[in-house]
């Protein structure tokens, strides 16, 4: 793998390490399950607890996923999607009483400088073919 910048004028040429990919390129499927940054108060279980001064006040925990399902009371937030429409993996499931905040994850820094023509990639072996007219 290699970072090329791009609009700099530069071209990189696939070096040996970079194995060029021979399977066609991977559907987006993320457009339909924005990414995420959940908050929210989870509950906790204390073996020994002795009194009431031994109660957690707060246990605010912070996930970040892919959105998959969103009911009136529960969302569901997915670390990965799988491929071929096979499903998700690793999926936290939420109530919304729970939730302090759900912020979605967007780079819009990124893409000012996409706009710009100053946004640097990670171009992988198919990628480097296209970059230098291969």
């Amino acid at each position: 793998m290699r970072v090329l910048k791009v609009g700099d004028g530069t071209m990189i040429q696939p070096q040996p390490e970079v194995a060029t990919s021979s399977e066609s390129e991977p559907v987006d499927v993320a457009p339909s399950h924005p990414l995420v940054l959940v908050r929210w108060q989870d509950a906790w279980f204390d073996a020994d607890q002795q009194d009431a001064e031994d109660w957690r006040n707060d246990y605010l925990v912070q996930t970040v996923g892919f959105v998959v399902r969103q009911e009136p009371d529960l969302v569901s937030v997915a670390q990965e999607l799988l491929p071929e429409g096979d499903g998700y993996r690793a999926v936290t499931h939420i109530p919304r009483g729970m939730i302090v905040s759900m912020m979605p994850l967007t780079n819009l820094r990124r893409e000012r400088r996409a706009e710009a023509g100053t946004a640097s990639a990670i171009v992988e072996g198919s990628h480097l073919e296209q970059a230098v007219g291969a």
